[in-house]
């Protein structure tokens, strides 16, 4: 745990809280932003029956949603690593209740564009990266791996817990006040957060240029990785609920699918973080690519079996959480961790690139031909994306450019 002198010097918190009492704050929040996020597949059809649409049109929204938290990240990122993160939590706080809000009471789906689409993407794309450059100033290097793994777990329980709950307010209350429902949730739980945030005044000049990542032959090769395993990430995110319902699964355990996965992912997280810098973070970024394309692999052939689905399910959430619990400590062991937010958040637009094709063409092509294509189509970007992480990424580099 970092000691009170340590948080006095250039670029490390003025006004730090207790190390974990910070992790658990980011823990809520990210249960919160990520359950909600993730759990937009059990509200696709009943938003787009409400607005009189078809599935691609609204499966879109969750892209653009996607797309605007990564994008929001990278600036996110950046601006936590200069200048620390309680303000960006607290602009994340307002975003998300807001966003919520307005998606509760529109009547015209270019309006949940701009709420759903902009607000809620952009609060979590200010939350994610700078927790994580948080984190990363708040703990020492031995203790910086299961901080890690515990604040990722907040990720994975929120994609058990949240869908399910939506499932259940939404038969109860309906789409629209369960998002009402979800806007206060998000304020004060994301609103913990912002107090326990950080500020800092870590130099410009001490901070990695953009210019040195886009040199970089492996930060690109690692940024194309991720661009390709996007559409596979996110297809099971935003489409096992509707392809379970259509095979004729129960819409409960249809609602569960993605939970499962967030359940799988929570043990696989504090495992990945127990684990420290025992095994070498890039093996295990090679393993969870693995782990996701054959999970698509399953969901492609298990025609609708419960039991086949579990296991896609399963195997999705293994290679989530260890792919994202290993990332960081990749990033951080190359330009380190001073830089940590600004450079993770860079590194995630690729994979919201991979989600805006992902889910939106996907959308598409199963309103013209079904389901069976647009999951095969996923399973072949993904084993690209293997391919390219599979390639050496030796190259020396300075931690600032």
């Amino acid at each position: 745990m970092a000691a009170a002198s340590d948080l006095s010097e250039p670029g490390q918190p003025e006004d730090a809280s207790d190390p974990w009492s910070i992790a658990a704050a980011a823990f809520a929040a990210n249960f919160v932003t990520f359950g909600i996020l993730f759990s937009f597949g059990v509200f696709l059809t009943p938003i787009a029956d409400d607005l009189n649409t078809s599935t691609g049109p609204v499966a879109a929204l969750f892209s653009t949603a996607v797309c605007t938290y990564y994008a929001g990240g990278a600036i996110g990122g950046r601006i936590g690593d200069r200048f620390g993160a309680r303000l960006l939590i607290a602009v994340a706080a307002l975003a998300m209740s807001a966003g919520l809000a307005l998606t509760a009471i529109s009547d015209a789906l270019w309006q949940t564009y701009a709420a759903f689409g902009v607000l809620v993407g952009l609060a979590t794309g200010f939350c994610y990266p700078s927790m994580i450059g948080l984190i990363g100033r708040s703990f020492s290097e031995r203790r910086r791996p299961a901080a890690m793994g515990f604040l990722l777990a907040g990720v994975g329980a929120g994609t058990l817990v949240m869908p399910l709950a939506s499932h259940a307010l939404i038969s109860a209350l309906g789409w629209r006040q369960t998002y009402a429902v979800l806007a206060a949730v998000a304020f004060v739980a994301i609103g913990w957060a912002a107090t326990r945030g950080d500020r800092v005044r870590t130099p410009s000049g001490g901070l990695i240029r953009v210019t040195t990542l886009v040199r970089s032959r492996r930060f690109l090769l690692f940024f194309a990785a991720v661009v390709a395993i996007g559409p596979g990430f996110y297809a099971p995110v935003a489409f096992y609920n509707d392809y379970a319902v259509e095979r004729g699964v129960a819409p409960a355990l249809a609602a569960a699918l993605i939970g499962i996965s967030g359940a799988t992912s929570v043990v696989a997280r504090l495992v990945c973080g127990a684990l420290g810098d025992r095994v070498d973070p890039m093996r295990l970024c090679r393993a969870a690519f693995v782990c996701m394309t054959a999970a698509l692999a399953i969901w492609w052939v298990s025609d609708g079996n419960p039991a086949v689905l579990i296991v896609s399910a399963v195997a999705h959430g293994i290679g989530w959480a260890v792919w994202v619990t290993a990332t960081p400590s990749v990033l951080a062991s190359w330009y380190g961790v001073e830089n940590l937010g600004g450079v993770i958040g860079i590194y995630y637009t690729g994979l919201g690139v991979g989600a805006l094709a992902g889910p939106a063409v996907c959308g598409f092509i199963i309103d013209a031909s079904g389901f069976g294509p647009a999951i095969g189509l996923v399973t072949l970007t993904s084993l690209i994306a293997l391919g390219l992480l599979a390639l050496p990424m030796r190259e020396a580099e300075p931690h600032s450019g």
